[in-house]
């Protein structure tokens, strides 16, 4: 083996490690905002956007219910925040 190159084994395996990272970042990004909702929704704002304070449309309440924001907001929150 050539100094400064890995084998296939380890390669596959840094690869591996970084896709499980990563499911694992959004996975706990995913849990935060369950959390979040849940609180909004204890605190009545079920259903208001908190980014533009209007209402989130019934057919993104039914398809995501933990939403808190509405989809213009949510595409501009995502915008500010990829990973």
């Amino acid at each position: 083996m050539s100094r400064g190159f890995r084998n296939s084994d380890a390669t596959q395996e840094l690869s591996e490690q970084a896709t499980s990272d990563t499911i694992n970042e959004i996975l706990e990004a995913d849990r935060e905002q369950a959390t979040h909702a849940a609180d909004v929704r204890a605190h009545g704002g079920y259903g208001v956007c908190e980014g533009c304070g209007g209402s989130i449309g019934e057919e993104r309440l039914e398809a995501i219910s933990n939403a808190t924001r509405c989809v213009r907001c949510q595409a501009d929150w995502e915008q500010a925040n990829r990973f």
